[in-house]
């Protein structure tokens, strides 16, 4: 069973060798899979935005399938806070001010703030996840404070170009699952 950091630099170097047509169309796929979801009752969407030099998933792509096909549904995106490692939502309107962060991140600088207890869904990034649903970030734990925040059926859903490991080794009381995991060519459930 591999342990969370040795995760970290298997998928990162995994997502690097794509080429761009590759990447292009498992980001297509991605989207495919993203449209069978059931949006039901779903008011607010968490979704972070990529970071393109990693070749995270393209999430603007699904975003702008949401904003076509979903108006209803507000989008929200996160700030981090480096120095204590939390985030804070923005929604995604006319006053919403996007600039790259000193890690090279597109996140809000200005907007209209929404409390984490009106958030339904959540996109979350991940570098890999397990059957059971768990997860490995980059290793700061934005996302399992922000999940273990979200209000009781909140749902979590994460993107991954590859497959579930059986189990990530190193998994503790932090870690939070996700309710579902898309890839290019399945949905996952946990």
């Amino acid at each position: 069973m591999p342990t969370k950091q040795q995760l970290r630099k298997i998928y990162l170097a995994k997502r690097q060798q794509l080429s761009p047509e590759e990447y292009a169309e498992l980001n297509r796929q991605l989207l495919t899979e993203f449209q069978q979801l059931d949006f039901t009752g779903i008011k607010y969407l968490h979704c972070y935005l990529p970071i393109l030099s990693k070749k995270e998933p393209d999430t603007r792509l699904l975003l702008n399938w949401l904003k076509v096909t979903r108006p209803d549904i507000k989008i929200v995106y996160p700030q981090t806070d480096f120095a204590d490692h939390s985030m804070r939502h923005f929604a995604d309107d006319a006053d919403l001010v996007l600039a790259e962060n000193m890690l090279g991140i597109t996140e809000p600088i200005a907007g209209n703030m929404v409390d984490v207890s009106n958030i339904d869904m959540a996109v979350v990034p991940l570098l890999a996840f397990d059957k059971r649903g768990f997860r490995v970030g980059y290793g700061k734990g934005f996302y399992d404070r922000f999940m273990a925040q979200c209000k009781p059926g909140a749902h979590f859903i994460g993107l991954s170009f590859f497959g579930p490991e059986e189990k990530i080794e190193d998994i503790d009381g932090y870690d939070k699952p996700l309710h579902q995991c898309i890839t290019p060519d399945q949905l996952y459930l946990f």
